[in-house]
């Protein structure tokens, strides 16, 4: 009876001995990483073959780095960094506002189309003063770092005090200094020039306005001089614009004036460019991708039209926000004699890890159920950029040749395993059962033997 126990429990543990036999890892796919170069924290570049290695429900949560040991490092996505600065400078007229008598029509100020300054006045009621204020349209919104009279422009001596608004709108002013004094003296001994107003204040305007605070000038219509504007201004869209990687798509098949596409992964665009194939022909196309789950419907995102003539090339872009998708398709309202080239712009994300432990790193992808741990990403990078300076960035870590970890069998739910137990359970119950059973059968034999013998 001690035999069957043992060989009883030795049966109950053998599910268990299976079960731990599987492995522990469950990322798909690795990919080498190259840090010839010693640092603190390196820079990785995510490429489409990436893409195409990770769960696509996971939101790129299933990528981890691990060192030598195969421990995960500190990983995350490099923050993003402040829009760059352009210099920006200007000579512009001053548009002087006329000073209104009337107070029923009085001088309106409004915008063109074109966002250029309009400035009306009732032609029958002119002022005599000079004007007080005056305007300068800068053609974008950019923050001034000073403003400077031209003296080439100046045809009188004069000492004044002036403030200077912005505005992006011609209706809401934001003072950027209050009181600023400006000098020209031209006398037979000594010559006096103060020209410059620096200005105070971050607001980016489009506007600018000066405004007579003390003295007086006659900058009408026929002495009115010319300003030089010097500061920055950022453009996020069409930097980022600038930074677009381009990647042809493939063509996969034509069904009359459809073209369909594809991608190596699905993909967050940003832009397309489309070309057409011949030359001295002429098309309009929609640029679609597909709505909802599926390839069954086609939702409209771009329209271009495409003119290849003159020895041009033809070819035309749209931008939109960013959107992942794998398949794309072109629909031409006229027929083509072949496949237009299309090409999708992307912004391939940046990740940084730190160089904990020791090397050769390793980038770990795709994975039905990992998911990488939250890590103080901002905070570390704070600290790399106060140590080595803000302009510092980490050396790349260039991505080597995909090779198998676990397999695509990785990006699977797992099979649930055969619950051994309520076989087990049975099983020992029937066993006990033929156990009782025979103990009764031998109970039974025995008092029949101990009635005959009696």
């Amino acid at each position: 009876m001690r035999l069957d126990v043992r060989w009883v429990a030795l049966t109950l543990c053998l599910p268990l001995a299976v079960a731990r036999a599987g492995t522990d890892n469950d990322y798909a796919y690795a990919f080498p990483l190259d840090t010839k170069e010693t640092a603190e924290a390196y820079r990785l570049v995510l490429n489409p073959e990436v893409y195409a290695s990770v769960n696509p429900s996971a939101g790129l949560r299933d990528l981890v780095v691990v060192n030598a040991l195969n421990r995960p490092v500190p990983f995350g996505e490099l923050p993003p960094s402040p829009p760059l600065r352009h210099d920006f400078s200007l000579a512009a007229r001053l548009l002087p506002v006329p000073v209104s008598t009337s107070a029923h029509e009085g001088v309106q100020i409004e915008r063109s189309t074109s966002g250029g300054i309009v400035i009306s006045q009732p032609p029958n009621n002119p002022s005599p003063q000079h004007p007080q204020q005056w305007l300068v349209d800068a053609g974008r919104a950019v923050t001034l770092d000073h403003l400077e009279f031209d003296a080439v422009t100046l045809r009188q001596d004069f000492q004044v005090h002036l403030a200077v608004d912005a505005s992006n709108d011609l209706r809401q002013w934001i003072p950027l200094s209050g009181d600023i004094g400006v000098t020209r003296v031209h006398g037979e001994s000594d010559q006096v020039e103060q020209l410059s107003l620096p200005l105070s204040g971050s607001m980016a305007g489009r506007y600018y306005r000066i405004r007579l605070i003390d003295g007086d000038v006659d900058w009408s219509e026929d002495h009115v001089p010319s300003v030089q504007l010097a500061g920055s201004y950022t453009d996020a869209v069409a930097d980022r614009l600038s930074q677009l990687q381009w990647l042809q798509a493939t063509n996969t098949g034509s069904n009359g004036n459809d073209y369909d596409y594809a991608l190596p992964a699905s993909l967050p665009l940003e832009a397309v460019k489309v070309q057409l194939p011949a030359a001295n022909t002429a098309a309009r196309v929609h640029v679609q991708w597909p709505q909802g789950e599926g390839a069954s419907s086609w939702f409209d995102v771009a329209t271009l039209d495409l003119v290849r003539a003159a020895g041009k090339d033809g070819d035309a872009k749209a931008q939109f926000a960013p959107r992942s998708v794998q398949h794309l398709r072109l629909h031409s309202e006229t027929p083509l004699a072949a496949a237009p080239v299309l090409s999708i712009g992307w912004l391939p994300p940046q990740y940084f890890f730190m160089a904990e432990g020791s090397g050769p790193y390793r980038l770990l992808a795709g994975s039905y159920a990992s998911r990488r741990g939250e890590y103080p990403v901002v905070e570390a990078w704070d600290r790399l950029r106060a140590k080595y300076g803000e302009a510092w960035t980490p050396p790349v870590a260039a991505l080597g040749s995909r090779v198998d970890e676990v397999g695509a069998a990785a990006l699977s739910a797992p099979k649930v395993p055969y619950d051994w137990t309520r076989p087990l359970l049975w099983g020992v119950l029937v066993v006990g059962a033929l156990a009782v059973a025979g103990m009764a059968l031998s109970l039974l034999r025995q008092a029949k033997r101990d009635e005959a013998g009696s």
